[in-house]
């Protein structure tokens, strides 16, 4: 508050002028509504031969503390729905020029964002129902200035975070994505950051506007975005699928890695050999780790291996959901040849002819 209008409204009400007279005259000498409201306010209509000053709101070392995981917590849960929707779209609107692992990038990121917001946002949402009755219980701390500078230090974040991400969709668009996802996206980062903007400075603007505000209830905006989260959450959940079956992806993810060692040890024996090993033991030597790639990892039950001629066999498990994307092959690339339905599946592998023997 400017010192030389505080210093003029109480020398004005020592004086015994009426408030009304006060603030037609500093209405009429151009100061604005909301800063003579605010220094009128500063001294309590109280029957007194001096102005009395209200008490000057105050924000503790323990209520700051609560404001800065208050907007930590927020930052996260607003970082976290940009990353699950993203990803979202990613999935809905694939990208033929994209790698083939995208799409398993895709849910791996969902559920990394939808974990950041199962921890941060009920945080955020208990010190917001804590701050708000500490509010209603001393209105007067809604004037705090340690109050209003965290809360435009988060604008300012919400800024940077805004141009970041602006700067970079555009960069995706100049590397070739989709327009129409790029859109969508730049649709999600001007919504939630919107919503950022629009709740706080709604809530600035209410206590220039009305210094002695006493109501510290959530407007229809913050409603809005606690329903717009656990939305987020769910449709993350159903996108990524549940828990349980990510385990038996696992799982399935790693039985093909078990067959991919056999594949390279068995290559390995035939080119030593000049033939194929006659039993999968064949592989195990003295001090080889291959024996712990023969059986499955949850039936400890040995893979199938059959001979099929002197260059090629069948390696086979019984693997327990549907998997297109078997995992990385050449180059990140999604390995066509490992894919497989669920139950048992039998892969036919071939190895290269025998080197001829030096002489």
């Amino acid at each position: 508050m400017n010192p030389d209008l505080q210093l003029f409204v109480r020398d004005a009400l020592a004086r015994g002028l009426p408030r009304p007279a006060i603030r037609e005259k500093l209405l009429q000498a151009g100061w604005r509504p909301e800063e003579v409201e605010s220094a009128l306010g500063s001294f309590a209509e109280v029957d007194f031969p001096v102005p009395v000053p209200r008490r000057r709101p105050y924000v503790s070392a323990r209520e700051a503390f609560l404001y800065l995981v208050l907007f930590a917590t927020l930052y996260i849960t607003a970082f976290n729905v940009g990353v699950v929707l993203f990803a979202i779209l990613d999935r809905w609107l694939p990208d033929v020029a994209q790698a083939g692992h995208a799409t398993r990038q895709a849910v791996a990121a969902v559920r990394n964002g939808i974990a950041g917001l199962v921890i941060a946002f009920p945080i955020f949402l208990f010190l917001s129902a804590l701050i708000g009755r500490s509010l209603a219980r001393e209105p007067e701390k809604r004037g705090s200035k340690v109050r209003k500078w965290l809360t435009y230090l988060t604008l300012f974040v919400a800024a940077l975070v805004l141009i970041g991400d602006l700067t970079f969709l555009v960069q995706r668009l100049l590397s070739g994505e989709l327009p129409l996802r790029v859109l969508f996206k730049t649709l999600v980062v001007f919504a939630i950051a919107g919503t950022v903007f629009g709740h706080y400075l709604a809530d600035l603007r209410r206590e220039e506007r009305d210094a002695d505000a006493r109501s510290a209830r959530p407007g229809l905006l913050a409603r809005a975005a606690v329903v717009a989260v656990l939305v987020v959450i769910v449709a993350g959940l159903v996108g990524s699928g549940s828990p349980g079956r990510e385990r038996l992806r696992v799982m399935d993810a790693r039985r093909v890695e078990h067959l991919k060692s056999i594949t390279g040890a068995v290559e390995t024996y035939a080119d030593g050999h000049r033939r194929l090993p006659a039993a999968l033991t064949d592989l195990i030597g003295p001090n080889s780790q291959t024996g712990r790639w023969l059986r499955d990892p949850a039936t400890q039950k040995p893979y199938e291996y059959r001979i099929l001629d002197s260059l090629s066999y069948q390696l086979c498990a019984t693997f327990d959901i549907a998997d297109s994307l078997a995992g990385p092959g050449a180059y990140g690339e999604v390995s066509e040849f490992w894919r497989h339905p669920a139950g048992r599946w039998c892969f036919t592998v071939q190895v290269p002819p025998p080197r001829p023997r030096e002489r």
